[in-house]
């Protein structure tokens, strides 16, 4: 029977033998790993689901161990659904990356985890990337999340969802639709509606808008 204790010690040891590590992690498909999720539900490493998702990162010094989220769905987890989909290794190009509270720019290796050609899950390794700047601390992390790290409760960019914010990001680095479609791993189509929501929710018409009223929001707040 496959141990849980033990892929999170591997995951740890891994993060604490390699210095250049900022996290190890590991999510696995509902049932894949031991078909014993039910018994796991908000265990150390685990979510409500009881699916091991297990994070060892030195975000704040110390090795710690969170539950990832975010992968529930194509919309927020790409990170997730990439080598689910495509059933090979991939490389992220660098995204703001959240530990509860704690935010820092990262780039990931994430492989599939596959028994007999079936996906049951994935693996990875995060790097903090050379441009990022300190970990901010603004609370205790809570699980770990890979988002952009607004955090503007009061301003209009709060209404955005994290992958509004994502194509937004991109958008004020000059990047056209097939350009954060292809760094997000998503359709030109689904930016060009994440576009429209975001332009809704900003209360502004065109891309150009958007880029300034999200400037003139981070200003303020």
């Amino acid at each position: 029977m496959r141990d849980r204790e033990t892929y999170s010690r591997i995951l740890r040891e891994a993060l604490e033998s390699h210095t250049g590590f900022l996290a190890t992690w590991s999510v696995w498909e509902p049932n894949a790993l031991d078909a014993r999720d039910e018994h796991f539900q908000n265990a150390a490493g685990h979510d409500a689901s009881g699916r091991f998702v297990a994070c060892w990162h030195r975000a704040a010094g110390e090795p710690a161990l969170v539950p990832v989220n975010g992968y529930e769905s194509p919309d927020e987890g790409d990170w997730y659904w990439i080598p689910k989909r495509k059933l090979s290794h991939c490389h992220l190009d660098p995204i703001d990356y959240r530990f509860g509270d704690l935010h820092v720019r990262i780039t990931s290796r994430i492989s599939p985890i596959l028994v007999e050609g079936r996906f049951c899950g994935a693996v990875g390794t995060d790097f903090k990337a050379p441009d990022s700047p300190p970990v901010r601390t603004t609370g205790k992390a809570s699980g770990a999340a890979r988002a952009p790290a607004y955090s503007l409760r009061d301003s209009r960019l709060a209404h955005l969802s994290p992958r509004e914010v994502e194509v937004l990001h991109w958008l004020g680095l000059g990047k056209c639709n097939d350009e954060i479609a292809t760094i997000l791993g998503i359709s030109p189509h689904t930016v060009k509606n994440h576009l429209d929501h975001m332009f809704q929710k900003l209360g502004v018409h065109n891309r150009h808008e958007a880029i300034l009223a999200s400037q003139t929001q981070m200003q303020k707040a």
